[in-house]
């Protein structure tokens, strides 16, 4: 029951079943996970701030703890709830975990920051608010892709100059050595019109 009103952002029906509860028996319910995931997970993922409120400062739920949380078919495993509101583009949730000490640079199973999350699916007004919380923008994940190289690849360019801007390191390579981020950068001259501009963008790049 709790973790379906979380998920469903249904707060008032969480304050009815878990108020005047004992405190052992609400952080059993509220640890509980469902397919993987807690329902501070599922509230952060669906974007449901007053649930998350409620969670954590009612019923002292730990913003660090993770679940495994299902993004475009691609199961997600140890995904923090930041890491959730990031992927999702929930940006008061995610002000609010940062606020609640969230660890901003917490990553997922596969070494995922919420920053890297937050790039994949183009959500620049998160970006910009991790990098301005500290988050960093050299974490890889488990394949060596930077937070450059995916908004690269994914056309995300507001992103890519804004990450340049932070000095983002173009030398990067992968784990196999490829897609680093220079000839990424090239593929973006031909994205939506809106030429990379190289005098600037490469003038730091080893091509050796």
């Amino acid at each position: 029951m709790v973790f379906l009103a979380a998920k469903e952002g249904k707060v008032k029906k969480l304050k009815d079943f878990l108020n005047n509860r004992k405190t052992d028996e609400v952080k059993s319910l509220i640890n509980d996970r469902t397919n993987g995931a807690t329902p501070l997970v599922m509230a952060a993922k669906n974007g449901h701030l007053e649930v998350v409120k409620f969670l954590v400062e009612n019923c002292a739920a730990d913003v660090e703890y993770a679940g495994s949380v299902t993004f475009d078919g691609e199961t997600i495993d140890g995904a923090p709830p930041l890491w959730c509101a990031a992927a999702a583009g929930h940006l008061e949730i995610v002000k609010y975990l940062i606020k609640k000490s969230a660890n901003v640079n917490n990553t997922t199973l596969t070494n995922s920051t919420p920053l890297r999350a937050a790039c994949f699916d183009g959500h620049f007004t998160i970006v910009k608010y991790l990098v301005e919380h500290s988050a960093d923008i050299e974490i890889a994940n488990r394949h060596g892709h930077t937070c450059l190289m995916i908004s690269c690849y994914k056309g995300h360019v507001s992103i890519v100059y804004y990450l340049l801007e932070k000095g983002a390191d173009v030398n990067r390579k992968s784990v196999k050595g490829k897609w680093f981020s220079y000839a990424l950068l090239l593929i973006l001259r031909y994205h939506n019109g809106q030429p990379v501009q190289s005098k600037q963008s490469f003038r730091n790049v080893n091509l050796e």
